[in-house]
């Protein structure tokens, strides 16, 4: 059987064993001490038990301030409980913000620490080359790079643009088209070597052979022969000197180089009508720089032909690198590439490195030698010596055709 009591320091109501009673006992919430006591028998028949429910009915009206005892802890759990959920309201109101401005900031440095491959696109490719290069990977080397002997590198850091060099070039494909049309038609490309020979090779002989004939004529008609059989020393030397110029103005305007087998750069210069600004950098670029061109292109270059707007960009780009063949503790290399980009209409190379070259310590980093156009002089007409014989007009010949000689 158990009696129920209440603490006489807390007022707290607990209940106790029987068996306690005259036993001293603690509080369970304050462990305050004391003695159990005894359970007098009732006058009538009532329950034992009714005397302690009486006592206990009948406590809170002897003791009012007693009354509330159990229920104000209770209260005031609830309020610290209360608080303490405020604190943690304001604490996550104040510091969710901070984190998130937080890593908005450092994001960057996370996101370079996760990825190093730079995201602009020139040290994009710079970085992929130069990773290819120190892993060995010949196949991404070649897809990345038109380099014919690239370097053999360890390893690279210190990747940086050298914008001050970028060039960009926008124009019209159309006056290049026109002229690889105009060459396709009368030559005939040999990749090999980079030089053109003409497909009517047949009428080039019959122009010497009626040039030739028709200067024997001349020298007949003028005596040339006669005077070259005569005593007299100074009529001799003319003959002669007017025989050797057939020879000469055959050479000069029939079996030229421009003629029998020229090269791009040649047909370029001659074009008719000229090209000028963008679109001729862009032609002597290609004739400078045929074997990059051929391999960025996956084609010739005079294979173009479309008319669109055409836009060519350079990049230059500088790296610190291990060489490959250098002890560990050797001083880095700087590492300059090249990078190119050209758009045409379906046409996009996308950035290739096409120049690897290394820069020495204390040697003065001049820009890669480009080789421009070359000036054109224009022609004058030469007035005929005493005796030369004067050209004809089927000998007259500008550009990539000829009149026929009358």
């Amino acid at each position: 059987m158990s009696l129920r009591l209440r603490c006489r320091s807390c007022q707290a109501a607990f209940v106790t064993s029987k068996d306690q009673v005259g036993q001293a006992v603690e509080c369970p919430k304050c462990g305050a001490s004391q003695v159990v006591p005894k359970i007098k028998p009732a006058a009538s028949a009532a329950p034992a038990e009714e005397p302690t429910l009486k006592r206990i009915k009948a406590t809170p009206a002897a003791e009012p301030a007693a009354k509330s005892s159990v229920f104000i802890a209770k209260k005031k759990k609830a309020k610290d409980e209360e608080k303490s959920s405020n604190i943690g309201l304001w604490a996550t109101i104040i510091l969710v913000p901070t984190l998130f401005v937080g890593a908005i900031i450092a994001w960057p440095l996370i996101r370079d620490w996760l990825d190093p491959t730079p995201k602009t696109p020139v040290e994009k490719a710079a970085y992929l080359y130069l990773t290819a290069l120190k892993q060995g990977d010949e196949a991404e080397v070649k897809r990345l790079g038109v380099v014919e002997e690239p370097p053999a590198i360890r390893s690279f850091k210190d990747l940086k643009r050298d914008k001050p060099r970028d060039f960009q070039s926008k124009g019209e494909f159309k006056p290049i088209a026109r002229l690889h049309r105009s060459i396709e038609k009368q030559f005939v490309y040999d990749q090999a070597s980079g030089r053109f020979t003409p497909k009517n090779q047949l009428g080039l002989a019959a122009e010497v052979l009626d040039a030739g004939h028709e200067a024997k004529e001349k020298m007949k008609k003028d005596g040339t022969y006669d005077k070259m059989a005569s005593g007299d020393p100074e009529e001799a030397m003319q003959a002669a000197i007017d025989f050797g110029s057939v020879f000469e103005k055959i050479s000069s305007s029939i079996l030229t180089p421009k003629r029998l087998i020229p090269s791009y750069k040649m047909l370029v210069q001659g074009a008719k009508p000229p090209l000028t600004g963008p679109e001729l950098a862009l032609a002597l670029d290609y004739a400078s720089h045929r074997e990059s061109w051929d391999g960025l292109l996956k084609r010739p270059f005079p294979t173009l032909k479309s008319d669109g707007p055409f836009q060519f960009d350079k990049a230059e780009v500088n790296a610190q690198v291990q060489d490959k063949l250098g002890s560990s503790g050797d001083a880095p290399t700087t590492l300059r590439l090249k990078l190119v980009r050209f758009q045409l209409d379906g046409v996009d190379t996308q950035w290739k490195v096409v120049s690897a070259r290394r820069i020495k310590p204390g040697v003065p980093d001049e820009p890669e030698d480009e080789e421009g156009p070359e000036p054109v002089v224009p022609t004058e007409p030469v007035k005929p010596s005493p005796g030369e014989i004067p050209t004809s007009p089927g000998l007259n010949i500008d550009g990539l055709t000829a009149d026929p000689p009358k």
